[in-house]
């Protein structure tokens, strides 16, 4: 069920599914939304609350068109506010690619927000990407990112989901995701994600019990998911076979296994 909420100068949609304590919280990647994880919110919701929120400049949240509304950092406060206004206690907390590195910084600065926690396919390092090509950014603004993505290769990853789901289903999603977002998101938050600060000196600091995930075949974020999971104490590392970046929705039942596996133990 879609909602809002005022979040600051925020209009934070969010989905919500299922009740009971502790929520489960699902944070997005950059260029996704919330409903990135539509597979499972039924099935997951069935013995939980589970919210999945868009961050700003991505989906139905507020998008401010000023590169100076977005960073990590400021995408952290976000949803430090909202688990603070939503959360109901302390939230068992999913973080993929970009979304992990936010959770990061989240729960490094607001451990008392997070009862245990799930990096997926995400990253708590540089992962030494080039600069956005100028070209590229002239592209982006005068005919938007789904101009952009639609001259780019078909990944394995997405031949999969089009097996899977059909031409017309994947052509929807990517519609749905990047004619929403914000360019001045994707611009701002693009050297972040792909050349931000590292943040393996802090790992030691969480105590939640943690799951790293990954794909095996995500290979820019495999050595990444082995530093994290080495950096926290008593993490747990779990690999998808034959995975890539969204084992959510290629392998949505092994991967949703591996979640409750995580969630019930």
């Amino acid at each position: 069920m879609g909602r809002c909420t005022k979040i600051g100068d925020v209009e934070v949609s969010f989905e919500e599914y299922g009740a009971g304590n502790p929520t489960f919280v699902l944070v997005h990647g950059f260029t996704g939304a919330g409903l990135d994880f539509d597979d499972h919110f039924e099935a997951l919701g069935a013995t939980r609350r589970v919210l999945a929120a868009d961050h700003r400049g991505h989906g139905r949240s507020t998008n401010f068109a000023a590169s100076d509304a977005y960073s990590l950092d400021i995408l952290a406060a976000d949803l430090i506010a909202f688990l603070e206004a939503e959360g109901q206690g302390a939230v068992d907390l999913l973080g993929h690619s970009m979304g992990g590195m936010v959770v990061l910084r989240a729960v490094l600065a607001r451990p008392d927000l997070v009862r245990s926690l799930v990096l997926m396919d995400t990253a708590g390092e540089s992962l030494q990407g080039v600069a956005l090509p100028e070209s590229i950014e002239a592209m982006v603004r005068s005919d938007g990112l789904l101009a952009l993505h639609r001259k780019m290769p078909m990944l394995p990853e997405a031949q999969r989901m089009v097996e899977q789901r059909g031409e017309d289903w994947l052509a929807a999603n990517q519609a749905a995701r990047l004619e929403n977002m914000d360019v001045e998101a994707f611009l701002a938050l693009f050297p972040e994600v792909f050349g931000g600060p590292s943040l393996l000196d802090r790992l030691a600091e969480i105590a939640c019990p943690t799951t790293v995930l990954v794909g095996s075949q995500d290979q820019p974020f495999l050595a990444p998911s082995e530093h994290l999971a080495a950096g926290i104490p008593n993490a747990s590392f779990v690999q998808i076979e034959g995975a890539w970046h969204s084992p959510q929705r290629t392998h949505a039942d092994l991967w949703r296994t591996k979640i409750l596996d995580h969630l019930n133990c």
